[in-house]
């Protein structure tokens, strides 16, 4: 049994904390939340810790914004530096952000460790995913984590153990890849309407091919996509392409036709989504 400092205590870090504590001991840290432990007893205390913070867009939707994720690691990091103490990132940050931070504190064990949470199932996702996937430069830091995903999860989930960059690539290609799906899904839906044909029909036997499966094909309540991660992970990734001068073209036509189409923005009233002052939280205009 090992014991465990979560550093957020959002979706995220809940869900991890809560599903890690079926089988370790879990103390975490934030501190806008009663109950919270203070960040240098788990610094003390802690043989992991686990990075859970926000990693919001930039208000004007350019890129991300890791202004709270730096703050953070450099303070954790400069007091466990030299120690055992894996620094696990499971908040989602563009590829090559956990490199960064190991050449900045080279005595720092750091690592890689994406979530795959919907927002709505957090809990019950974190016991029950399609695969783990731990990004880590040292083969005994991976080969620890993995056991602690081990002990709460037995043998019958995949692991993968990679390196930190392909780790975050991996979790910014699912998220993108299924933004990207749900405005497919939406024009195929309109033309679906404009031939008068049931388009649940044609979701139903599209889905039945192995490939492609019928999740976020399907109607929603609002067009394109919302609620915090398809939208921050698409800009962020967006945002990293323009940066290194690759062409993400579909991409970012996906993301444009979802401002279009997209009447509500309810990712401007969640926590942690857009970056505007504060702790993340959007201020929202006021009405003349």
């Amino acid at each position: 049994m090992a014991n465990l400092g979560i550093v957020g205590w959002g979706i995220v870090g809940q869900a991890t904390g809560k599903g890690f504590g079926k089988a370790h001991n879990i103390m975490w840290n934030d501190p806008y939340k009663k109950g919270s432990t203070s960040i240098e007893e788990i610094i003390s205390k802690a043989d992991f810790i686990f990075v859970c913070i926000p990693t919001p867009m930039k208000a004007d939707y350019s890129r991300i914004d890791l202004s709270i994720m730096n703050k953070v690691i450099g303070g954790i990091a400069k007091k466990i530096s030299g120690k055992n103490t894996p620094l696990i990132i499971k908040s989602t940050v563009v590829p090559g952000t956990t490199d960064k931070y190991a050449k900045k504190y080279p005595k720092v064990k750091f690592a890689m460790n994406p979530e795959f949470l919907t927002e709505v199932n957090a809990p019950w996702d974190f016991l029950h995913p399609d695969r783990i996937v731990i990004g880590a430069y040292d083969e005994d830091v991976a080969n620890r984590i993995a056991r602690l995903h081990r002990d709460v999860l037995g043998y019958k989930v995949k692991i993968f153990t990679t390196d930190p960059t392909i780790a975050e690539m991996v979790k910014y290609m699912s998220n993108t890849f299924m933004a990207t799906k749900v405005i497919f899904g939406n024009e195929f839906c309109e033309l679906a309407k404009k031939l008068d044909i049931n388009y649940d029909d044609v979701v139903k036997m599209v889905g039945a091919d192995k490939r492609i499966l019928p999740s976020f094909l399907g109607k929603t309540p609002f067009v394109g996509f919302g609620l915090k991660c398809f939208p921050k992970d698409t800009v962020a990734l967006l945002g990293l392409a323009r940066k290194l001068k690759v062409d993400l073209s579909v991409l970012e036509a996906a993301w444009k036709k979802n401002l279009k189409i997209r009447k509500v923005r309810d990712w401007e009233d969640i926590d942690g989504a857009v970056k505007r002052g504060g702790r993340g939280r959007p201020k929202k205009p006021s009405k003349k």
